[in-house]
């Protein structure tokens, strides 16, 4: 009988509710956007990260921004920078 073969996935904490700030690299007046990756590339599966979602508008110098963090070093971020 042939075995069957699982793969574990790394169990990544659940943050609960987590203010969304603005992006700390561009203008963009939209908070972050809060995802979790459904990559299993490098072992980040479920893992819950955040990004900014600034896209060019019409009538703006405004380019992509790619700023990207995961949510346990955005959630350090802002302890550091509201002196918790």
């Amino acid at each position: 009988m042939p075995r069957s073969r699982t793969t574990s996935r790394p169990s990544w904490p659940r943050y609960g509710v987590v203010p969304m700030m603005m992006c700390p690299n561009c203008p963009h007046i939209a908070p972050l956007k809060r995802l979790v990756t459904m990559n299993e590339v490098n072992g980040n599966y479920g893992r819950g990260f955040v990004k900014c979602e600034s896209k060019p508008e019409e009538g703006k110098d405004l380019k992509n921004c790619r700023h990207f963090e995961w949510m346990d070093e955005y959630i350090e971020r802002i302890k550091l920078e509201s002196g918790g």
